[in-house]
C-alpha cells in the first residue's frame, strides 16, 4: 500500500484534513464578517439620513420618557412600567446604559443605539427570508427595507421610541419561516416575545406562526416561538387591564380608514413620502385615493397570477398590512392625517409596518414571477429584480434627504454646555425652569417632574409653540453638571 506525502504528513502531525469542515468554517466566518459590515454600514447610513441631525437631537419619549426615568430608577424598576398604555421592554433596555454616560454622549446613544437595533432586525430578515423568496434580489431588499425604507425618514428614522415597529416585522419572518434546529427556535423565541413585550399590536403577526408550524417538517419544534409569544402577549394584556387608563388622542372616523391606507400606505409605496405632498396637491384627493387603489389593484392582479403557496403568503401580508394601519389609528384616532388640503406627514410611525408588510407582498409575488412563464412574455421575468431593486432605489434617493421632525430640534451638545454654565451658580438662582407635561410614571398615568431648586431642565424635539408648556424635556440635577471646585 501506498501512502502520499501529505498523508504522511498529516499522521506524523496528528491531524485529519476535514476538508468539509473547514469549508463550514470558513463559510461562517465569512457570513459574520458580511454581517458585520453590513450591520455598521446600516447603522451608518440610518444616523445620516434627512438633515443628519440625529446624533444631536433628541426625539421626544426617547429623552423626556425613557431617558428621565432612566436617570431616576433601575432597571428592573423601569421593565415593568408602562407607558402609552403598555410595557415597552425594548426602549428600557436600550436606553438604560445612558444614564452612566456623561450627558453630553446621551444624544449619541439613543440614536446610535436605535440604528443599531434595527440593523440587526435587518440582520434577522435577511436569515428568515431566506426560507421564503427563491432570488438573490429579493432577499437583499427584504433585509435594505428595514433599515432605509423611504417612509421611515420623516420621524421614526434612528428613534429609540418607534423600534417595537422593527420587532414586529422582525416576529413576521421569525414566525413563518419557523427555525429548524433548537438553537434557531430559541432564537425566535427571544425575538418575538421581545416584541410583543414591547407591543402588544404585535400580535397581529401572529397568523404567520400558523403558515410557520405548517411547513415544518418538525411542528413540535416550531410552536415554541408561538407559545412564547402568546404568553408574553397575556402579560400585556394584563398590564394593559390593571395598570392603565383608557386614553385617545382624538375621535376616530372609520370612513377615513380606507382613505388614509390608500395614500399614506399605497400610494406613499409608490411615490415615498417626500413627492407625496406634490401629487395630492396637483390630483387633490379624489384623485389621489384613485390612484393608490389602482396600486392595490396591480397587487390583486399579481396574487391572482400566481400559485396557490404565494398567493397564501402574499394575502398574509396584506392582510397584516392593513390590519396594522387600522387597528393602530382606530385606537389612536384619524385626527391629523386627512385633515385640510395639505397632506402632512404627521403619524409616519403608524405606517412603517404597514408598508414593511405592503412591499414584502410585492416582493415575494415578483420572486415567483420568473416561475411563471406563461404570465410574462419570454425574457421580461428577469427584468422584473432589476427593476424593482431600481424602483426602491429611486424612492430612496429621492426621499433622502427630505424634511424630518428634527430638522429644527435643538442642539443637546450646546444646550448641555448651556445647562452646565447654569449650573455653576448657586441652588436656586437658574431662573426660571419649564415643566415637561410628560416625563415621570405616576400611578396609571404619566406626570410631569417639577424641577427642584437645583435642577436644570433641558428642552428637546419637538420645539413647543411659542407660549405653550413643552410636551417633553429632561431635568438634570446641576449636581451632575456641577464643576468640581
Amino acid at each position: 500500500m501506498v501512502i502520499g506525502q501529505e498523508e504522511l504528513s498529516s499522521r506524523a502531525s496528528g491531524t485529519t484534513r476535514h476538508p468539509g469542515r473547514t469549508r463550514n468554517r470558513l463559510q461562517r466566518l465569512r457570513t459574520v464578517v458580511l454581517g458585520t459590515c453590513w450591520v455598521l454600514v446600516a447603522t451608518y447610513l440610518q444616523l445620516v439620513r434627512g438633515t443628519g441631525r440625529a446624533t444631536d437631537v433628541i426625539w421626544a419619549e426617547d429623552g423626556g420618557v425613557f431617558f428621565n426615568q432612566a436617570m431616576r430608577h433601575s432597571l428592573w424598576h423601569n421593565i415593568v412600567v408602562p407607558h402609552a398604555g403598555y410595557l415597552q421592554v425594548i426602549a428600557r433596555v436600550v436606553v438604560q446604559p445612558a444614564a452612566h454616560l456623561p450627558l453630553s454622549w446621551v444624544a449619541v446613544w439613543l440614536a446610535g443605539i436605535a440604528a443599531l437595533t434595527v440593523a440587526f432586525v435587518s440582520l434577522v430578515v435577511w436569515f428568515a427570508s431566506a426560507r421564503v423568496v427563491r432570488s438573490w434580489w429579493a432577499r437583499a431588499l427584504l433585509t435594505a427595507l428595514v433599515p432605509l425604507l423611504p417612509q421611515a425618514g420623516f420621524e421614526v428614522n434612528a428613534t429609540v421610541s418607534n423600534l417595537h415597529w422593527y420587532l414586529a416585522y422582525a416576529a413576521f419572518w421569525v414566525l413563518l419561516a419557523a427555525p429548524r434546529s433548537w438553537k434557531g427556535q430559541l432564537g425566535a423565541l427571544f425575538v418575538v416575545v421581545l416584541a410583543a413585550l414591547s407591543d402588544p399590536l404585535t400580535g397581529m403577526v401572529l397568523p404567520a406562526a400558523v403558515v410557520g408550524v405548517v411547513a415544518s417538517t418538525r411542528r413540535r419544534l416550531a410552536v415554541i416561538a408561538p407559545v412564547g409569544m402568546v404568553v408574553a402577549l397575556a402579560v400585556q394584556a394584563w398590564v394593559h387591564l390593571t395598570r392603565t387608563v383608557p386614553h385617545r388622542p382624538s375621535p376616530t372616523v372609520f370612513s377615513e380608514l380606507p382613505q388614509i391606507y390608500a395614500i399614506r400606505v399605497l400610494l406613499a409605496s409608490a411615490t415615498g413620502d417626500h413627492l407625496l405632498g406634490s401629487v395630492h396637491e396637483r390630483l387633490g384627493a379624489p384623485l389621489v385615493v384613485v390612484a393608490g387603489a389602482l396600486v392595490g389593484a396591480a397587487l390583486i392582479a399579481l396574487v391572482l397570477n400566481t400559485d396557490r403557496k404565494t398567493r397564501h403568503l402574499a394575502c398574509l401580508s396584506l392582510a397584516i398590512s392593513v390590519a396594522y394601519l387600522f387597528v393602530p389609528i382606530g385606537l389612536r384616532g384619524t385626527s391629523g392625517f386627512l385633515d385640510g388640503d395639505e397632506l402632512g406627514l404627521a403619524g409616519s410611525r403608524y405606517t412603517i409596518v404597514p408598508v414593511l408588510m405592503l412591499w414584502s407582498a410585492a416582493v415575494v409575488l415578483l420572486d415567483r414571477l420568473p416561475s411563471r412563464p406563461t404570465v410574462l412574455p419570454e425574457g421580461v421575468p428577469g427584468l422584473v429584480g432589476t427593476t424593482t431593486v431600481a424602483f426602491f432605489a429611486v424612492q430612496l434617493l429621492t426621499d433622502w434627504a427630505g424634511p424630518t421632525v428634527r430638522a429644527d430640534g435643538p442642539s443637546w451638545r450646546a444646550d448641555v454646555r448651556d445647562a452646565q454654565i447654569n449650573c455653576q451658580g448657586p441652588p436656586g438662582s437658574h431662573g426660571f425652569q419649564e415643566t415637561a407635561i410628560v416625563a415621570e410614571a405616576r400611578g396609571k398615568t404619566s406626570a410631569p417632574i417639577v424641577p427642584g431648586p437645583d435642577d436644570v431642565t433641558i428642552l428637546i424635539s419637538p420645539v413647543p409653540p411659542a407660549g405653550t408648556a413643552p410636551l417633553f424635556a429632561v431635568v438634570v440635577p446641576c449636581s451632575e453638571l456641577r464643576e468640581p471646585p
